[in-house]
């Protein structure tokens, strides 16, 4: 009986895992095909060397500055637990994909190193400090 219980739950897991995988792969086949694309700048910044070790590694964040086709200027940080992209051969510019009906919807925004990407990566906008 316990083993059907935890095979539910596992089950269970497994389908929540796939619906939120899903969801993702669909919003960005969505952004390609109907998203609107903007040039961008990556800066990473890091807090002063007076800020200690620990707080220089968990504080580094990168920053991507971009224009929206309104004319707004937006400051974006990456999603995932990571507070740092690589910016090994990009240069520092990427390319910011979303949606132009809702440029504020923090689940419809990818952004892609180069002007080209092949990987693109969920961001949050940032908020002003």
């Amino acid at each position: 009986m316990q083993v059907l219980i935890v095979l539910a739950v596992l089950i269970v897991i497994a389908g929540l895992f796939l619906a939120v995988r899903a969801h993702r792969h669909m919003t960005e086949t969505w952004l390609l095909r109907k998203g609107t694309r903007a040039p961008g700048q990556a800066v990473t910044v890091a807090p002063p060397m007076s800020a200690g070790l620990i707080s220089r590694l968990t504080s580094t964040v990168t920053i991507i500055s971009f224009t929206s086709a309104d004319g707004a200027a937006r400051s974006l940080v990456p999603r995932s637990g990571a507070a740092t992209f690589k910016l090994s051969g990009a240069g520092g510019g990427v390319t910011v994909l979303y949606d132009g009906a809702h440029p504020l919807k923090e689940d419809r925004i990818r952004v892609g190193f180069g002007t080209a990407p092949e990987r693109w990566h969920r961001v949050r906008i940032r908020q002003a400090a």
